[in-house]
């Protein structure tokens, strides 16, 4: 089934305005020399005063870090309102990535021994499912159990290897991404070649991160998802170290400082996820009035929370302003 999209304007005008709430690449220096007092102060004073003032005393960490997920979903909820049912249905195949962290969630908590309600309290709200899905997921004690009560097959009903059913949820995921790809025709070629961009990026991370474990070829071999040929190649590469000169020779990476391997791992997570943002910016340039630019905009939300994430969490640690930087992915 071929999926057709055009041109929206009405869709285009709502996300603009959307999109100028959003804060701004220029405001996130001034916000990296903010206290936690100050930062929240700033996010009441825009789109986020709805869920801060939610939390009333209750701000520690897990707290604070729902309030900006909450906000996000509520966002792509009112984007999903808004478009027609063709891209209802694209954007319903790409918030599929946070059903999937809160099964993850849900198997990974019960696995160690975590209560229901402490559970309830990590998961993301769901766009696909409504709230008694999970609340069903969660009476559940057992792993298997839970496995078979998915909306989907993975082939590990039997398994309690938490590592080899993540896996497998992420398949899942990733193989509704290539059918959603491979169906999208028309003002869809921008959002097609962003999907490409990402599954790359995908297996990248999967690569560098069993790598950086130790794990040898063949082991990798069975948990990558559909490589293109000049991806799975960079599994031939023996340290993390060698992968991450390779992906720079493919302009992939930016960085070129020389560090531990700990640290290079980390640091090529963070240039992957810029480099989609970058990504993203430029199809966006190249492809004005057209579906991408709900994409866009979904992105740069999601792109935001995550550095807010990384704000709020680094000044509880009192970590350093310009290490906190380099963590951050702003267009």
């Amino acid at each position: 089934m071929t999926l057709r999209l055009g041109f929206y304007p009405y869709t285009y005008a709502r996300v603009s305005v959307m999109k100028s709430e959003l804060i701004k690449a220029e405001k996130w220096h001034g916000m990296l020399k903010m206290g936690v007092n100050e930062l929240l102060r700033v996010l009441q004073d825009g789109n986020y005063k709805s869920e801060i003032d939610e939390l009333a005393d209750k701000r520690n960490l897990a707290a604070l870090e729902m309030a900006l997920n909450k906000n996000m979903m509520r966002t792509l909820a009112k984007l999903k309102r808004i478009s027609d049912d063709k891209v209802q249905q694209v954007l319903q195949v790409y918030v599929l990535r946070y059903d999937m962290e809160n099964f993850k969630t849900i198997i990974r908590g019960k696995a160690t021994g975590i209560s229901s309600d402490e559970i309830e309290q990590l998961l993301i709200p769901s766009i696909n499912y409504p709230k008694e899905f999970f609340h069903e997921l969660l009476k559940k004690e057992k792993v298997s159990d839970i496995v078979r009560m998915l909306p989907f097959e993975i082939a590990v009903k039997e398994s309690n290897d938490l590592f080899v059913i993540e896996n497998a949820l992420d398949k899942v995921y990733v193989e509704k991404m290539i059918w959603l790809s491979s169906r999208l025709k028309g003002q869809g070629k921008a959002f097609k070649e962003f999907l490409d961009a990402e599954l790359d990026i995908v297996n990248i991370k999967i690569m560098l991160r069993l790598k950086h474990e130790g794990m040898g070829k063949n082991e990798i071999l069975k948990y990558v998802i559909h490589p293109r040929s000049a991806i799975a190649r960079l599994i031939e590469k023996e340290t993390v170290r060698d992968m991450v000169s390779a992906l720079q020779r493919m302009k992939i990476l930016t960085f070129h400082e020389s560090k531990s391997e700990s640290e290079l791992f980390t640091q090529a997570e963070i240039d992957l996820d810029t480099a989609l943002l970058k990504k993203e910016v430029l199809l966006m340039h190249q492809f004005p009035l057209t579906v991408n630019v709900i994409l866009g905009f979904m992105f740069a939300k999601e792109i935001e929370v995550r550095n807010l994430k990384v704000l709020l969490k680094g000044k509880q640690l009192g970590l350093e302003d310009s290490y906190l930087e380099s963590l951050m992915a702003v267009a």
